[in-house]
């Protein structure tokens, strides 16, 4: 019975704040993808929480960041604090309620408790959690929360207990149905007072849930004079439960408030707080007064968000424990994020003065790509900024936004590098100033002493090391290779996890599949199998040359299932530069590891020329989709090579050769280095390599031009009525389409209805494909 208004639902409250939000899909098709470096979020919770940071990265979120400052500062947090930062994990990541009693729990419970007491009892009506303030559906809020349905099932429980057998017990879960009625929407049927013989209990209660039932219907008044009545009754049990629910009532008329007058909203919550405060100072509402603080903390946020600000950044780095850890965290976040969303708080640079927290968090959130600040203040004002507040304060946490933050040319580097070497081994920082220290030693062509480190690095213990700080450290070490074997090692990832689209708050558990259709039996098998990331995908693809693709791609440490798709990029690299040497070369291993291909590409072999031999690569091309020259990172193509996707998914794209590369780590880069051992001559044979594969324009493009040159060349082949059709396909379904695809699709349709007017392809292709583009 859960209300599907709560997919919809969002919160102004930071008491009941949502603080995990769903990230939009990607267009196109949805898979779960492996994720080598967590964007975000840490690699494990419990693990992060007790303090063991890995490599420190500018694009976790604030809650993590946090973490790890406190880490670095030395403060200890204890395990309830532990438990808290997990549970707003869970929340931000996982989307799992915050609420260990959440609200489906508590209703499913409410509803089984119902069931066993009155099982004869007529099933209530819908009931849900959320609801609309009006007939605008987007904004919803909660109103009936958890502990609503859990005070409603241990009532029901011990007035069972008490009276059994009693027709006023039932008479009392009639009133309660009426009460949940008003959750999701104004009941039409009010309550009414119970008979005058009635007894003392169930009276005391019908004023309660009268009074509630008011409250969720959002009849203020109505609810505030039975409310007041009850706390002033000294005979009812829900008296401390009253004052409570005055003070909540008294948020809830300002937190639903709709109108245009901030000022209005504002003396509505400052009207709430004689009401928090004085069950806060009532010792016989002690149970209620964790709760009226969150109400206290949510209305002075509203009021005075600066003052808000302030306040918890120091409490939060307070060394005693924390009561409220979890809820200050919270709030502190929202803070932070409030401005993004267009809420009224204080300027970031205002928060930036009142806590270093707070200024740390956001220098090192900044980067191109990134956290904007407002001011406008480029990447080099970031690295400055933090210099000066590691100047003033020598502290590790500055010292370590410094090194984030450094450029390979930054004059104040030697000075940083120079500090960086009293970091101890045993520093929460090692890893992350190590790292750094050898990132800025590379790129200052130091390769020796960087390559040094990373080793260095690599041999911590294990369980220093999570999956992806290893990631992280591979990809630095990959590009101080010193040969092929290096190159090969490094290169191959293990997946941290796999993810919906590779959103790492969307988590897929691939270890066995759920009931129902086995959607990731193809990804399952590459649970435990190394891949290629990102970086690797574009040194392969971009910055090596035929003759060490070759090389790698049958080198001994690299698994069958990725010399595969070597082998493919090699002899679909060499038929397209016209290296008809290597293409014959590697036609055996073509064979040895894509084996399905075997019958196909016997005209292939049998072809008597290279222009011959050209042309049978193209036709098998044709009939094999996944066909590409180019390296795939991740699991790579999970269907047939034969099987057509759809969705720009078949063949191969010129811009793939020419796309942007961000690393995991956050950082955007135009062109990534190649690895250290390459030679110039190898660079520049990939970069004229890369450059003539890029001229022909992408998969479908190239397949619609060639089969109208085959048509020239060989004109009474008889498979040229199929090979036209197939390459108009082609233009529509596959490849990446662009200005020069309307051309070639148009000459290869008009060849196929001129020439093969009245075939059985010629019919079954009605229309050529292309796009608008502007003439020049």
């Amino acid at each position: 019975m859960q209300n599907p208004l709560k997919t919809l639902a969002f919160s102004v409250s930071l008491c009941w704040l949502a603080i995990a939000a769903t990230p939009a899909h990607a267009c196109g098709s949805d898979f779960a993808e492996p994720v080598f470096v967590f964007s975000g979020r840490p690699d494990n919770f419990a693990d992060f929480a007790q303090g063991n940071l890995g490599i420190i990265q500018p694009n976790w979120n604030r809650t993590v960041l946090f973490r790890a400052y406190r880490e670095l500062l030395g403060i200890p947090l204890s395990a309830s604090e532990q438990q808290g930062l997990i549970r707003n994990w869970q929340a931000e990541f996982e989307q799992k309620d915050t609420d260990p009693n959440n609200g489906d729990v508590a209703l499913n419970h409410w509803l089984t408790v119902r069931k066993q007491a009155f099982p004869d009892l007529a099933e209530p009506g819908s009931i849900g959690d959320y609801r609309t303030l009006n007939a605008n559906a987007y904004h919803v809020f909660l109103n009936c929360a958890s502990d609503a349905f859990e005070t409603a099932s241990k009532t029901l429980q011990a007035r069972l207990a008490s009276y059994p057998g009693s027709a006023a017990v039932k008479d009392w879960l009639t009133a309660q149905d009426l009460v949940f009625a008003n959750c999701t929407q104004t009941s039409s049927e009010q309550l009414a007072e119970t008979a005058a013989d009635a007894p003392d209990w169930l009276k005391r209660d019908r004023a309660y849930q009268i009074a509630a039932a008011h409250f969720y219907a959002m009849r203020w008044q109505e609810a505030q004079d039975g409310f007041g009545k009850i706390a002033a009754d000294s005979a009812s049990e829900w008296q401390s439960t009253a004052k409570y629910l005055l003070a909540r009532l008294a948020v809830r008329q300002a937190r639903v408030y709709m109108g245009d007058d901030a000022h209005q909203q504002k003396t509505l919550y400052e009207q709430a707080l004689p009401a928090i405060n004085a069950v806060l100072a009532d010792p016989q509402a002690a149970s209620f007064h964790a709760a009226a603080q969150q109400l206290l903390n949510f209305v002075n946020y509203r009021i005075n968000p600066e003052n808000a600000h302030n306040t918890l950044a120091k409490k939060l780095l307070e060394p005693a424990e924390n009561p409220y850890f979890f809820q200050n965290l919270v709030d502190y976040r929202y803070l932070l994020n409030s401005q993004e969303y267009g809420q009224t708080v204080p300027s970031t640079q205002a928060m930036r003065q009142a806590s270093e927290l707070t200024d740390w968090l956001f220098t090192v959130q900044y980067q191109s790509g990134g956290y904007i600040e407002p001011s406008g203040d480029d990447a080099a004002a970031a690295f400055r900024h933090a210099y000066e507040r590691w100047q003033s304060s020598q502290s590790l946490p500055w010292l370590v936004a410094c090194l984030m933050k450094a450029a390979p040319n930054t004059p104040e580097s030697t000075h940083l590098l120079h500090a960086s070497s009293a970091v101890k081994a045993d520093s929460p920082a090692y890893l992350t100033v190590n790292y750094h220290v050898a990132r800025l030693l590379s790129a200052q062509g130091q390769s020796n002493p960087a390559r040094k480190i990373l080793d260095t690095l690599l041999a911590l213990p294990k369980a220093r090391l999570n999956s992806s700080t290893i990631s992280l450290l591979y990809q630095q070490r990959m590009l101080l290779a010193q040969n092929v074997d290096e190159l090969v090692k490094y290169s191959q990832r293990q997946a941290t996890a796999f993810a919906w689209n590779g959103f790492s708050s969307m988590l897929v558990d691939l270890s066995k599949p759920k009931e129902g259709e086995d959607y990731y039996r193809n990804e399952r098998e590459w649970l435990d199998r190394n891949m290629f990331d990102a970086d690797a995908r574009r040194t392969l693809n971009l910055h090596t040359p035929l003759s060490l693709l070759k090389q790698i791609a049958l080198h001994k440490d690299l698994p069958d299932y990725l010399k595969r798709r070597l082998v493919m990029s090699v002899w679909m690299r060499a038929v397209l530069l016209g290296n008809d040497a290597s293409a014959q070369a590697f036609t055996p291993q073509l064979i040895k590891y894509l084996p399905e291909l075997e019958k196909a590409i016997k005209p292939y072999r049998q072809a008597k020329n290279q222009q011959a031999r050209f042309y049978e690569a193209v036709w098998l091309m044709l009939n094999h989709p996944g066909m590409r020259p180019l390296v795939e990172q991740g699991e790579g193509r999970t269907v047939a090579l034969s099987e057509r996707v759809g969705n720009g998914n078949d063949w191969w794209c010129d811009d793939d050769l020419n796309s942007q590369y961000v690393d995991d780590y956050g950082n955007p880069q135009s062109d990534l280095p190649s690895p250290s051992f390459y030679s110039r001559a190898d660079i520049a044979q990939a970069a004229d390599e890369n450059a003539k594969l890029a001229a022909l324009t992408g998969g479908s493009n190239f397949l619609a031009n060639q089969v109208v040159a085959w048509a020239k060349y060989n004109p009474n082949d008889k498979r040229l009525p199929e090979a036209l059709a197939l390459a108009v396909k082609a233009t529509r379904y596959g490849g990446c389409q662009n200005c020069a695809t309307g051309k070639a699709s148009k000459a290869a349709f008009d060849l196929l209805h001129k020439r093969f007017q009245g075939s059985t392809w010629q019919k079954q292709t009605p229309y050529w494909f292309g796009q608008a583009c502007e003439k020049s």
